[in-house]
């Protein structure tokens, strides 16, 4: 086991009703507050009314910011960041799921930065200051909510940085499961894979291998494993949505331990970025690929992990076991409505060679590393195996 510095600073209230303590959680932060959202679902369901008047009765001005998208959009977090200088906002409330946060620590770090908020993102500038954030979380994910991690897309150039920042920690989030009934089907099943894909790559890390470390991670798959088909099959179900809400914020906040051999996400980014595919949806196609590629240079760890996560029946030789649980995940995404392969999902004209062009300019270093690095020509053949 490696040494390690952990903090948890955000302060998670959990359970039904959560969100009604929004107005004591924010008021210490001043009176003025930025509410960032994505779609009007939240106010059909009377949640934005709700939250409003809250805030309002603790003596807060609300400036909404609606229309987040699916894997937010520089342009967007920058119309943030102007609206959060014009109003003077003393503190920004994302209420939403990993899209929203993750443009609302954009916003943060973007409303005390004069020069271009890009600059930060590409790393040639480090943040000094940053808007504090609340969150209020109404899809569980990417566990934005409880990690300094963030994603955005630029506009022009279909590129999509990720910036770890601590300055963008939330400092509290409401967490009540019920608010996440109404998210549609399809978004449950790719918000669950990507919960799944945190511990699948950290799982897969030589230096971090060990008995805690791969049982908490398996822990994490099985539990989105047996509890995403139920919230499919009951979108009310609250033990189901309890699970996957907090199996989530465990998946990605280093509760898990640190450091991952993260290829999958690396080449999520270029899909998303391309094809506009949900982050989770090309999580899916890539990791079933990525497994199916390791098959032929690590099959011994494949089996590993067919046996301890698909639970592959013992007394088979390591290839078997591996294909078998290979197998159960494919079917999974399947049974889950998800795509295994581009193809399925829309692309199978795309040129793995372009893909692979985007993820190594160049043609030069690797992707992944810590459990087998991916030179460009394994980038290309695991695309062709996602391509299907």
């Amino acid at each position: 086991m490696k040494d390690f510095t952990f903090s948890f600073p955000t302060r998670a209230i959990f359970g039904r009703g959560a969100e009604g303590k929004v107005g004591e959680q924010c008021a210490p932060y001043g009176p003025n507050v930025m509410l960032l959202y994505g779609s009007e679902r939240i106010r059909r369901s009377g949640l934005l009314d709700k939250l409003t008047a809250d805030l309002e009765a603790h003596g807060m001005t609300v400036t909404p910011f609606g229309g987040i998208q699916e894997n937010p959009l520089l342009s967007k977090a920058e119309e943030g960041c102007r609206l959060a200088r014009e109003k003077h906002i003393t503190l920004l409330l994302a209420v939403g799921g990993g899209s929203v946060i993750d443009s609302t620590k954009a916003v943060s770090l973007g409303a005390k930065y004069d020069g271009s908020l890009w600059d930060l993102y590409t790393g040639a500038v480090k943040a000094q200051k940053a808007l504090p954030i609340g969150v209020v979380l109404t899809a569980a994910a990417t566990a934005s909510e409880a990690n300094c991690v963030s994603v955005l897309r630029h506009d022009q150039l279909h590129q999509k940085l990720a910036l770890t920042e601590p300055l963008t920690y939330p400092k509290f989030a409401l967490m009540d499961p019920e608010l996440t009934y109404t998210m549609p089907p399809a978004q449950t099943a790719a918000c669950s894979v990507d919960i799944f894909s945190h511990a699948f790559e950290r799982y897969f890390h030589k230096g971090q291998e060990g008995t805690l470390r791969s049982q908490m991670c398996a822990a994490v798959m099985r539990t989105v494993i047996q509890e995403l088909p139920r919230a499919l099959a009951k979108p009310d179900d609250y033990d189901a949505r309890a699970q996957l809400m907090w199996t989530a914020t465990v998946a990605h906040s280093n509760i898990l331990g640190f450091e991952g051999d993260f290829a999958c996400h690396a080449l999520s980014h270029v899909l998303t970025g391309q094809f506009g595919l949900s982050h989770g949806t090309a999580l899916g196609i890539l990791m079933v690929a990525w497994c199916k590629f390791m098959l032929t240079v690590e099959p011994k760890a494949i089996a590993r992990f067919a046996a301890l996560v698909w639970q592959a029946e013992p007394g088979q030789s390591e290839i078997h076991a591996a294909q078998n649980g290979i197998s159960s995940f494919q079917q999974f995404l399947c049974a889950s409505g998800l795509p295994v392969t581009l193809r399925e999902a829309g692309f199978g004209d795309a040129s793995v060679e372009v893909l692979a062009d985007i993820a190594l300019p160049g043609r030069t270093g690797a992707l992944g590393g810590n459990f087998r690095p991916l030179g460009y020509h394994d980038v290309v053949n695991l695309l062709q195996l996602a391509l299907g």
